[in-house]
């Protein structure tokens, strides 16, 4: 059945469209991981809002990619979620490099993250160790841009009001994941 307009552009084309949105991510982690290179502390306006900018085409690309009624799969979708950790990752190597925290802790923490997920493939063990520097970006535009930290609250009340369904149903599928060991 084809679906004109707008919607049925996108329906047609929701694969494409969901990986273009992922590569837009990988490009936002790369410039947060340009700016790690650099390291400079006044930096962190702008890595907060690639960060935003990075979450916000996560919400929208899994969105996108489930109108695919075919369900088809990309190689693109399927590094959806390693894109996510490279965008989550390179925040924490700014963070280090930027001097907002110590960099022996947090390396070895990445060292161990990294051969935690090489040997433990579950995502929910992945997303587990990248919760709390999932936060990082948040917690420092508090201490450090308050603006940012209010506008980065303000996204995640708007993200979740949008989409508490969708939330709710990554919370059971990360516990039904880590039950199942």
């Amino acid at each position: 059945m084809k679906v004109d307009g707008i919607r049925g552009w996108a329906v047609e084309n929701a694969k494409s469209i969901a990986d273009m949105l992922t590569g837009v991510r990988f490009f936002l982690a790369l410039l947060i991981f340009l700016c790690a290179v650099f390291g400079e502390a006044s930096l962190l306006p702008l890595v907060v809002c690639l960060t935003l900018l990075g979450w916000t085409t996560d919400v929208i690309d899994g969105k996108i990619a489930r109108l695919d009624p075919l369900g088809r799969r990309t190689w693109v979708g399927d590094l959806d979620f390693a894109v996510d950790m490279f965008m989550v990752y390179s925040g924490l190597l700014y963070f280090i490099t930027a001097r907002f925290v110590p960099f022996w802790p947090f390396f070895l923490y990445m060292l161990y993250a990294g051969a935690t997920a090489f040997i433990w493939t579950k995502k929910s063990v992945i997303m587990a160790q990248a919760a709390p520097i999932a936060a990082m970006p948040i917690i420092f535009s508090f201490l450090h841009a308050p603006l940012w930290g209010w506008i980065f609250l303000g996204w995640i009340a708007l993200a979740l009001a949008l989409n508490w369904k969708r939330f709710m149903q990554e919370i059971e599928e990360f516990i039904q994941d880590v039950e199942e060991g």
